[in-house]
This record gives C-alpha cells, sequence and structure tokens, in this order.
C-alpha cells in the first residue's frame, strides 16, 4: 500500500500537496458537523449530506495522505492505493446525495433514479477494477506524488460526477428561495454558491495548467465552497444574526 519516497518537494508540490489537506480536513469537518447535527434533530438526510459532503473530496483525499507521509515518513501510496482512495467510492457517496435530493423533490421518481445510479456505480467499479488491474496507466498517470493525468474513462466519470451535483444541488437551492421565510431563502443562496463554486474549482483544478499561484486559487474556491455549503445547509446562529438582521435594515 505505500512505497518509499525520498525526493525533495518542490515549491509547487507543497502547495498541492498542503492546499489538498486544508480542503479534505475542512470537508470531513464540515461533513462530520452536519452528520453529528442528527443527534440534535433526529433527520436521516443529515447523516446522508454530511457523507456526502465527506465524499466530494475524496478526490483530494489521496494527495493528503501523500503529503502527511513524506513529511513523516518518506514513503507515499502505491498507484493503485491512489487510485483506489480517490475514484472508487465517488458513486456511493453521490447515491446518499441522491437519495437525500430525491426525497424532497422527486419522490415519486425516486426509486428509478436510485435503482439507474445503482447500475452506474456497478458498471463503474466493475470497469474500474478491469482498467487497474490490467494497466493502472489506462485509469491514470502518475507525473507527481500530487498528480495524476487520468485516463479518458475517470475524466468522464468525474465530470458526470460533477454535472450531477452541481444540477441536483442547484435544483435543491433553488427550492429554498421559493420560500417565504428569509432563513431558508438565505440557506438557498448559499447553496448555490457552494455548488458552484464547488463545480468552478473542481474544473479549473483539473484543467488548467498548475502552476503555485493555479494551485491556491483553485484550492481556495474549492475550501470557500465547503464554507458556503455548511453555512447554506446548516445556518449557524452568528450567520444568522448578522447577515438576516443585515437584510432586515436595508
Amino acid at each position: 500500500m505505500i512505497v518509499p519516497y525520498t525526493l525533495p518537494l518542490d515549491l509547487l508540490e507543497v502547495f498541492q500537496g498542503s492546499f489538498s489537506l486544508i480542503f479534505a480536513i475542512i470537508s470531513i469537518f464540515v461533513g462530520l458537523r452536519i452528520l453529528f447535527k442528527y443527534f440534535e434533530y433526529k433527520r436521516r438526510e443529515l447523516i446522508l449530506v454530511g457523507i456526502s459532503w465527506i465524499g466530494i473530496a475524496s478526490p483530494w483525499i489521496p494527495d493528503s495522505i501523500n503529503f502527511i507521509m513524506i513529511l513523516g515518513f518518506s514513503s507515499i501510496l502505491t498507484e493503485e492505493a491512489y487510485l483506489i482512495i480517490g475514484n472508487v467510492f465517488m458513486p456511493l457517496f453521490i447515491i446518499c446525495w441522491l437519495i437525500v435530493i430525491t426525497d424532497f423533490l422527486y419522490k415519486a421518481r425516486q426509486k428509478l433514479i436510485l435503482i439507474l445510479c445503482l447500475i452506474w456505480t456497478v458498471i463503474f467499479e466493475i470497469i474500474f477494477f478491469t482498467l487497474l488491474f490490467i494497466d493502472s496507466t489506462l485509469v491514470g498517470t502518475f507525473l507527481g506524488p500530487f498528480h495524476v493525468e487520468f485516463g479518458d474513462f475517470i475524466t468522464f466519470t468525474l465530470l458526470f460526477t460533477i454535472v450531477i451535483l452541481l444540477i441536483s444541488g442547484l435544483l435543491f437551492a433553488r427550492e429554498s428561495l421559493k420560500s417565504e421565510d428569509k432563513e431558508i431563502k438565505l440557506k438557498g443562496k448559499f447553496l448555490i454558491v457552494a455548488f458552484l463554486s464547488f463545480t468552478i474549482g473542481a474544473i479549473l483544478d483539473s484543467s488548467i495548467s498548475l502552476i503555485p499561484i493555479t494551485v491556491v486559487i483553485t484550492r481556495l474556491i474549492l475550501i470557500s465552497s465547503s464554507i458556503e455549503f455548511y453555512i447554506g445547509f446548516i445556518l449557524p446562529k452568528w450567520v444568522k444574526r448578522f447577515l438576516i438582521k443585515g437584510l432586515e435594515r436595508q
């Protein structure tokens, strides 16, 4: 699962590893905060949403692990372990998210949507492990401990996942904007910004040339999406007091 790595990190790699770690930590913290709200409100969707948000950070978790392991143990994940951790669980997190969405918006079509998603998940896992077994470079080619050029199959799957998250997230947020309740409307606005931020950050992170400044910008956009999502879903009391009072004064 791990191999030695003794090469010094250059500035780009330091930024890639450290900002991936920051994004992963914040996303896991946000997901757990939402998940643990279940014990206060006893609502199933809190568990599913918490798990889902942790899951969308999974492509950046291998980088985070590698960064910690290089600094602490002079080793990194094997290519196979890196690819499995970063990709294989993503469809399962999407299923959790779609359960929540269909609970609220498309209850009558929930079974069909989830069956189709489950079929897609099974197909993805079969193809993924088949390609990994035949030749790991068919899944992704490693250019460094934090830089992988994914094959067409993974690239398509990641883009498809981002599109699903964006469309479903915006539909979910749109319903909040229809409410007369100022708090619910405010949540909807933050959720829209969160899903747009994540989409922009994820696409930029995988499509533009990475230099230190672009790494910082793209990861800051991703980090902001986690914070915006937390505010939009939970609306902490300090945010509520500050923003809603501001709106009332206008």
